[in-house]
């Protein structure tokens, strides 16, 4: 699949999949985020917004094809705050099962799920579909929790100087990169920011920019470094992407 081509299959007419199945695209993103709020200055949609943003990307360098993102989660503590949507996480299970399922069946052999909400129960519903199409359709998923990635491998900290967080530099970062005029730096408030902590449980919580440490201090909004942080995002995930696919041929 060539550059110049698009990767959304939304975009393709039935006969253009059935031409790339043919020449033996087997590969497909499926993005997943919620709708939920990130600080003041971020939208609602941002955990869709930025998964899909980085298939797009990644879908180019692994010659794979993008399907339409599912915008609805299973958001919990900030469930409360206006604008904010949840689905149950069996509900979201299931149809990420159906998606895949279908995939199977047209012919596709490799999935990838590009997560965007950190939820413990999206992640568990998730990862209950995605076992579930390995059992019964043998189709290896990959499913990719890309701010911890970006974290673990030390891209937050190389290109931002920050770990990131719900709300954080991190996803700033991705949307200052894809779509700028949606970061609303005017509207940021710091008084928004909230220090994770496992000994205190409410709904909703308080703030709606949640740190992990009381070191990651404000965000921050620089669109040069924001951009550099993305790229090497989206190099590191589809390096991700060809190696595990590769690992697993045996399948």
């Amino acid at each position: 699949m060539s550059r110049e081509n698009t990767v959304r299959i939304d975009e393709l007419t039935w006969i253009e999949v059935k031409a790339l199945l043919d020449r033996g695209v087997r590969r497909f993103i499926l993005p997943v985020g919620t709708l939920e709020p990130h600080g003041t200055h971020l939208p609602l949609g941002t955990d869709t917004i930025a998964p899909y943003a980085i298939a797009l990307e990644v879908a180019r360098r692994v010659n794979a094809l993008v399907l339409p993102p599912i915008y609805y989660g299973v958001t919990k503590s900030l469930a409360g705050y206006p604008g904010a949507v949840r689905i149950e996480p069996s509900i979201l299970k299931e149809y990420v099962y159906s998606i895949l399922k279908y995939m199977a069946l047209h012919g596709f052999k490799e999935a990838v799920i590009m997560n965007g909400h950190g939820g413990r129960e999206q992640v568990e519903a998730l990862d209950k579909a995605a076992f579930r199409i390995w059992q019964e359709y043998h189709i290896p998923v990959l499913i990719i929790n890309w701010w911890s990635l970006a974290r673990e491998r030390g891209i937050t900290q190389k290109f931002l100087s920050k770990e990131g967080g719900h709300g954080g530099s991190d996803e700033t970062a991705v949307i200052y990169s894809v779509a700028p005029h949606l970061v609303k730096k005017h509207l940021y408030d710091e008084n928004q920011i909230l220090v994770y902590s496992s000994s205190i449980i409410a709904y909703p919580i308080e703030g709606t920019i949640i740190n992990y440490s009381d070191k990651e201090g404000g965000v921050l909004f620089d669109e040069t470094k924001s951009k550099k942080y993305f790229n090497m995002l989206v190099n590191e995930i589809a390096k991700v992407v060809d190696e595990y696919f590769q690992k697993v041929s045996f399948k």
